[in-house]
């Protein structure tokens, strides 16, 4: 069976969605993470990025495998989706699970969330080879239980607009969920946790990759953001979502064009590279042609995001590449999943 997945770029919201209950908008690339599982005789996880299939087992109720899986994401999540599943179904699988991936260039990340995208598409595959029935609400925080045991840190938006689509996000109290790092807490209310699908007017959209891939952790472990900031992130989420609801495509241009000084601001004060040389002419030339652009995530220069007309981003496309960039054309995922 496979199960697919998208990355994930933010429109708004970045760093200050750390914040329990702060607002983020993000949407799904159009470039997606696949896994392939089924039931076999011995239980392995194979990748493009493996030199080899890696052979996994429990024993006693531990996970056994070659390699420690503190060392190796993918076989991480693999522990704890099935560890949560084989207590929910009171049965032992043994399972085939091959991975797939659009999200990265050359063995190296485009910054589009490929780790949040494993998590929701490992989530959906072993939870259907288990017979574990979960609602939305609790597979996103089952997604997001993996991704934050292996982090420590995040929001979870990344998780959340891969598992739903474009989506208006609050996020957890990462405080509250490291003291309920269990099993349990999927069934548990998270204070500040908020998620609402929605569509995107009809924008064009255009991603950029420097070639150099970012850390997210390292960008955003120990950054607590102001309130000032907060305020100014959140009022600009709002504006994006009102435009959202509204169908007015110049709202949600606005509220990017602002939200990349106010990050940019924010930045400057806690000495994050936000914006290397790179992006910062990539994002003036999108200005020039009309488009709205910023960087997505934690930044660091890895990539930016732009959206506007057809005919802007169409020349805009051209710009960039004519500059040398690796552009994605029509990136995004605008339209809410029903």
């Amino acid at each position: 069976m496979r199960f697919e997945s998208p990355g994930k770029l933010y429109l708004c919201g970045e760093y200050a969605v750390l914040r329990p209950g702060s607002f983020a908008i993000a949407s799904p690339t159009k470039r997606k993470l696949w896994v392939e599982a089924q039931e076999s005789e011995e239980g392995s996880l194979s990748s493009s990025l493996f030199p080899a299939p890696l052979p996994f087992a429990w024993q006693g109720g531990a996970f056994i495998s070659p390699i420690a899986p503190e060392k190796c994401f993918a076989l991480f999540a693999v522990r704890v989706l099935e560890g949560f599943c084989r207590r929910e179904a009171g049965k032992d699988l043994k399972l085939e699970i091959k991975i797939g991936s659009g999200l990265e260039e050359g063995g190296k990340k485009l910054g589009f969330g490929s780790s949040a995208a494993l998590c929701c598409a490992l989530a959906r595959a072993i939870t259907c080879l288990y017979g574990v029935h979960l609602s939305e609400a609790e597979m996103l925080k089952l997604a997001i239980l993996a991704h934050f045991s292996w982090q420590g840190s995040g929001s979870g938006g990344d998780v959340a607009a891969s598992l739903l689509g474009p989506v208006f996000y609050a996020s957890f109290d990462s405080e509250w969920l490291s003291r309920h790092l269990s099993f349990e807490a999927v069934f548990k209310n998270w204070p500040g946790l908020f998620a609402e699908k929605l569509s995107l007017p009809p924008l064009s959209s255009l991603a950029l990759w420097t070639g150099k891939p970012a850390s997210t952790a390292s960008l955003i472990r120990g950054v607590k953001p102001g309130r000032k900031f907060v305020e100014r992130s959140d009022d600009l989420c709002l504006i994006a979502k009102d435009g959202a609801l509204k169908g007015e495509a110049d709202l949600v241009k606005r509220a990017i064009r602002l939200s990349r000084y106010n990050l940019e601001s924010f930045a400057k004060r806690e000495g994050i590279p936000l914006e290397n040389r790179e992006v910062r002419r990539a994002i003036e030339i999108a200005e020039a042609l009309g488009a709205a652009a910023k960087t997505s995530g934690a930044g660091g220069g890895d990539c930016a995001l732009a959206l506007g007309s057809k005919g802007e981003c169409r020349r805009l496309s051209c710009a960039w590449k004519a500059a040398g960039f690796a552009v994605f054309d029509d990136v995004l995922d605008l339209k809410r999943e029903k």
